[in-house]
């Protein structure tokens, strides 16, 4: 029994030189962790705001946009990028934002990297005007709006989105002789990282006054967009009830520009076609009347297309996204020649036909992320 105790002590003895050897070994090479350590990356909390100066008309107390699909394009510190979805979408009253900033969302990006665009879609517009609730056509359901300066350097910072829309209102006459009337949502739109934010605008729904500095900063945006890109030239023409309009365009800036669409505005003939029974059986009459009007067009790669009320939709019509992009030094010609019309249901005969007078002026405004106008007269040919 007591021959055991020497190879009992004799072994803890070595079990113990064994660890004392593998620690002394551990303890003399430097910087070497145990464990190894997996980078991380800082997170800002990064809000999505809206403001909106609308341009609408008279009588208007309500403009409501339901906007769903919100996405940040988000370049990483590494340099990759990737559409980061945002679980968002809710209705806001566009009335309720002049001067102020609502929050729509927020979501987590890694400090360090680039928010260069965001997108959102728009499922609805609604209008009150004169206490009456109108459906509004938007002139693209989805939209890619650059963000200028879009580094994330800050926990807590944002983008705020522009929108600046215009509320076109077309007039037109139904077949009992009664003044109806048309909307169509017409978008200027540009964003700006914002750094000084508070955590009560990280909640979504929190809506504040828009800072004076921010305010500056739009506006600076806003005009270096509209320095981009020119009307280089424009022809409008008429033949019979045909309209003929083509708009050269050329961005002369150093940044992409993305155009949403344009509008036509001035004095048209707006002809009302309708089928009158008679002692010789059905005939159409045609009714023309001058209206002040503006007329909304949508882009489609190269092609104009017109939006003029609750019209039928020919073949070739195009839903929902339409814009185009200028880069640097690229010119690009926007062209249309057909007829402008309104229809009713899925009939193919226009109940209205519009043109332009020849010998009048009309104002060409530019839409997309800033705007321009021009001023073109209407030819006969």
């Amino acid at each position: 029994m007591y021959r055991r105790w020497p190879f009992k002590y004799g072994l803890a003895a070595v079990t113990a030189a064994i660890a004392i050897i593998a620690v002394s070994l551990f303890a003399n090479l430097p910087n070497t962790p145990l464990v190894p350590t997996i980078p991380t990356v800082e997170g800002a909390t990064f809000a999505v705001m809206l403001t909106d100066p609308p341009t609408v008309p008279a009588g208007t107390t309500q403009l409501n946009l339901t906007y769903t699909d919100i996405a940040l394009h988000v370049i990483y510190p590494n340099g990759t990028a990737e559409w980061v979805p945002v679980d968002a979408e809710g209705t806001v009253n566009l009335f309720s934002l002049i001067n102020m900033t609502q929050t729509l969302a927020t979501v987590t990006v890694p400090i360090n990297s680039t928010v260069d665009k965001v997108q959102f879609s728009i499922a609805n517009v609604t209008a009150v005007i004169n206490d009456e609730t109108y459906d509004v056509t938007a002139l693209s359901e989805t939209f890619v709006v650059k963000v200028v300066n879009g580094a994330v350097n800050k926990t807590l910072s944002g983008v705020l989105i522009d929108f600046n829309p215009t509320l076109v209102q077309i007039q037109a006459t139904d077949e009992n002789d009664a003044t109806v009337y048309y909307y169509v949502l017409v978008p200027s739109a540009n964003a700006i990282i914002v750094d000084e934010i508070t955590s009560a605008q990280t909640r979504v729904g929190t809506i504040i006054e828009i800072g004076e500095h921010n305010r500056v900063r739009l506006n600076r945006v806003q005009e270096e967009f509209n320095k981009n890109v020119t009307i280089v030239s424009a022809t409008l023409t008429v033949n019979g009830n045909t309209t003929g309009l083509s708009v050269t365009l050329k961005n002369e800036g150093d940044i992409a520009f993305r155009i949403f669409g344009l509008t036509l505005h001035g004095e048209f003939n707006s002809t009302q076609n309708l089928w009158k029974l008679s002692g010789h059986g059905w005939r159409m009459e045609h009714r023309i009347k001058r209206y002040q009007q503006t007329i909304p067009f949508r882009v489609n790669d190269t092609s104009l297309i017109p939006v003029y009320g609750a019209f039928w939709k020919p073949a070739g019509y195009v839903n929902p996204f339409s814009s185009v992009t200028l880069n640097p030094g690229e010119s690009v010609t926007l062209t249309f020649n057909d007829v402008i019309a309104l229809y009713t249901g899925w009939k193919q005969d226009p109940l209205w036909t519009v043109t332009p007078i020849a010998g009048n002026n009309y104002t060409i405004r530019l839409m997309g992320e800033g705007f321009q106008t021009y001023t073109v007269t209407a030819t006969a040919v």
